[in-house]
């Protein structure tokens, strides 16, 4: 026999996962937004629904003409909507230009405000173009037909529409509770479905049920004969069927206490039949409808006629286990037991096995061993079991060694406030995690808004101090000329990155100066190859690994502007930058990609000198390793450990990544030292604090998304401009770029604040306006921020 489930057993006597009858929908946003969206396909004019009119209501002969028309219609679209943004915003704005053009024969001012208002600005010659075909197109229907297709689709969309809160259903009956007091369930009246807090009330009406249903089920179905010894033998022949004379189960007598108990207890039916199937399993479906049907009967004959020998031997044992509650009833309790309460059992399972086989082992020889049987003594045995109980008193339920284990591992530079919350109670315990009260919402009809304010910053911890320049060496001084002092990260971060040779993980917010943690490990790795006030160029080389090109060169700048005082070269390696091998040797840091330095560090011959020369390793946006380019950070990190293992020679490691969360897989990766080369700093540490505002737009109409996407990035633009603040709109296509930039520019002109993006005209105004025209991301854009 299977053992019983112990969680659906708990589920079967517990309140509080009560099997209900919920007929509401899953509140998941994603299952209700495509829900929302498929009844807007059926209800709203689509593209297809078009196509499917045109061919119903033409003949093939003029199929060929119209379909090069519905063409021209979503080849429009597509220039005026944008290639970008997906067929199905296409379609959506097809379904826009028909509807705008179905009844004119010109593109006239309304059309082109309507467009404008919609989509923004947009080619002229795309909207004449689908002006044109939308008339040839409509020039095959009548007047009539016309406007039933579009009244069809509108009247669907009204008709189709469900309130919030229509079908909610309120009851304003009160009721006092009273133990004598009748309570309606769930709103029903029903004779059947009343409940009373009279417990002799409701055990009189189990009964009475119970009898009526058996009274009723004896019509239909012949019963055997119930009396004292039906118990018994029922459950001996579910016993001979499921275990099959397989020892080790339960046996008949433990089987039947336990059934006895639970028909003997006040739960209904429902509960009842759930805790026998938990017990019996799928093979005693025969046995439960018996034991539910012949309920009332065993127990009255159980309780009068106890003749037979096996049922008194039954009584016995349920009077034993109802007194000593010697072990729990299968899948109805939860037995918590201490550590020492386990080996006191275990113990006592040990002697009581030993003491049954040498009584056998007596019964055959005939003998009786007195010696053996004296070696287990019960009293002993619950002595100790009290005073194990008495000891766990004041013990947790709960052992502490796993916690206390936990709490000992503890980073001297990890400050993540996620990883401490998790460890408190609450969040162990499953408590929900909610928004902090200072959250502020807005609800309109267009979108939602949720406006996150920025957390506090982390405090000043005393061991803190704040490094100045002028407290630093010469090499140190000349490097970070112009600066007065680093900053609290970089101030935390010294003393490593500074003064030892530690491999290192930095994860940072951006904009904490995490390039200026790279410079000092560049001037540490400089300190050591100084002899008698002279650098030892041709005895070091450092590779910064930077993720783009683009910031490449930029690194480039930066270091060579700062190691120029030191004398100290930087080049950039790149795909489009070739350094021959004399530039190499001459150079003592070189910024270069992933895959660049993949290639070069795979070269068995020719580069073994560059690779064997470098000492230091300069990792940026480490994070990648989790993204497509992973792979070669990977082999870079692995050959850059083998080489140090095989030439026992030195190649420090530093990491460098914003975010970062399993900050620790990745500090193993990198042979960091948790405890000395491990700084994480969360969200407290940003010189800034970051806010966070989420909008969400509520329509599903794709191109109704863009109009109000537009709206809301336009309203909030202004807000910041006019406040003073600059602004970065990011876009997810790059043909976007300057679509979006040109309808804030229409906006701002039709709503008259282009005065407040235009750019005061300063002395490099002229400068910044080349820079502007020669860019390629806003080479075709004029509009200015």
């Amino acid at each position: 026999m299977a053992l019983p489930r112990l969680t659906g057993a708990l589920r079967s006597f517990s309140n509080v996962t009560k099997h209900e009858d919920y007929s509401e929908e899953l509140a998941d946003l994603m299952t209700k937004r495509s829900k929302l969206h498929e009844q807007l396909l059926k209800s709203d004019l689509t593209w297809k629904k078009i196509i499917k009119f045109v061919d119903d209501n033409l003949d093939k002969k003029e199929h060929q003409t119209v379909n090069g028309d519905l063409k021209t219609i979503l080849q429009a679209a597509k220039q005026i909507v944008g290639a970008e943004n997906g067929q199905e915003a296409i379609e959506s704005g097809a379904v826009f230009l028909f509807k705008t053009f179905h009844r004119k024969e010109c593109v006239g001012h309304d059309e082109t405000k309507a467009i404008k208002q919609m989509f923004g600005p947009f080619p002229s010659s795309s909207a004449t173009a689908a002006c044109n075909a939308t008339c040839r197109i409509a020039s095959h229907f009548t007047e009539e037909q016309l406007t039933a297709l579009i009244q069809m689709a509108e009247e669907q969309n009204g008709d189709n529409r469900v309130f919030f809160g229509k079908n909610i259903v309120f009851s304003f009956d009160m009721h006092d509770l009273d133990h004598s007091e009748e309570l309606p369930v769930n709103g029903e009246t029903d004779a059947q479905k009343i409940i009373s807090l009279d417990y002799n009330k409701f055990l009189n009406n189990q009964l009475n049920h119970l009898q009526n249903y058996c009274d009723e089920k004896s019509d239909l179905k012949s019963l055997e004969k119930v009396d004292d010894s039906f118990l018994w033998c029922e459950v001996g022949k579910y016993l001979n069927e499921s275990q099959g004379g397989t020892p080790g189960g339960p046996t008949t007598e433990d089987l039947c206490c336990t059934l006895y108990e639970m028909l003997a207890s006040t739960k209904s039916g429902d509960e009842l039949q759930n805790e026998l199937f938990e017990l019996l399993g799928p093979e005693g479906f025969e046995l439960i409808e018996k034991l539910l049907q012949n309920r009332s009967l065993i127990l009255e004959r159980s309780l009068t006629c106890p003749n037979d020998n096996r049922f008194q031997t039954l009584q016995e044992q349920c009077k034993k286990f109802i007194g000593e509650n010697a072990k729990p009833n299968y899948g109805c309790q939860v037995t918590i037991q201490s550590e020492q309460e386990k080996l006191l059992m275990k113990q006592y399972r040990r002697e009581e096995k030993r003491n049954a086989r040498k009584e056998r082992q007596a019964g055959e020889d005939g003998e009786v061993s007195g010696e053996g049987l004296m070696c287990f003594d019960p009293k002993e045995l619950r002595m100790q079991r009290e005073l194990a109980l008495l000891n766990a008193r004041s013990m947790p339920v709960l052992g502490r060694q796993r916690e206390m284990d936990f709490e000992k591992i503890h980073y001297p530079h990890v400050y993540d406030s996620r990883a401490e919350a998790m460890k408190t109670s609450a969040f162990i315990g499953g408590a929900k995690v909610f928004l902090p009260e200072s959250v502020q919402r807005e609800n309109n009809k267009m979108y939602e808004e949720v406006k996150i304010p920025h957390s506090e910053p982390m405090p000043i911890g005393i061991e803190e101090k704040i490094v100045y320049i002028k407290d630093l060496d010469e090499i140190g001084q000349l490097a970070f000329k112009g600066m007065k002092r680093l900053n609290r990260i970089q101030s935390i971060v010294f003393e490593t990155a500074y003064n030892t040779n530690e491999n290192m993980l930095i994860c940072a917010p951006t904009g904490a100066g995490k390039t200026n943690i790279a410079m000092l490990t560049v001037l540490h790795e400089i300190r050591q190859h100084v002899q008698h006030d002279v650098i030892k160029k041709d005895e070091f080389k450092i590779v910064y690994v930077a993720p783009m090109k683009a910031l490449a060169a930029e690194m480039t700048n930066y270091f060579s502007k700062r190691l120029e005082p030191l004398g100290i070269t930087v080049k950039e390696l790149t795909g489009d930058m070739q350094l021959s091998k004399g530039e190499i040797l001459r150079t003592q840091m070189l910024v270069t990609t992933p895959e660049k330095w993949d290639v070069v560090t795979r070269k068995s011959v020719g580069d073994v000198a560059l690779s064997q020369l470098v000492k230091l390793l300069i990792l940026d946006e480490v994070h990648l390793l989790h993204e497509d380019r992973g792979p070669v950070l990977e082999s870079i990190v692995a050959r850059t450990l083998r080489q140090v293992e095989s030439t026992q020679s030195m190649i420090r490691i530093l990491g460098l990544s914003a975010t970062l969360p399993n900050y620790l897989d990745v500090a193993t990766f990198l042979h960091v030292n948790p405890y000395i080369g491990l700084f994480y700093f969360d969200g407290r540490f940003r010189p800034v604090p970051l806010g966070q505002t989420f909008i969400g737009i509520k329509t599903t109409n794709k191109v109704q998304q863009l109009n109000h996407m537009d709206e809301v990035c336009y309203e909030n633009v202004l807000k910041q401009i006019m406040a003073g603040h600059q602004v970065m709109v990011f876009v997810h296509a790059r043909n976007a770029t300057v679509r979006t930039a040109m309808g804030l520019r229409e906006k701002a002109k039709n709503n008259g604040h282009i005065c407040h993006f235009l750019s005061p005209q300063g002395s490099d105004y002229g400068q910044a306006e080349k820079q502007v025209k020669i860019s390629n991301g806003f080479r075709h854009c004029k509009c200015k921020f």
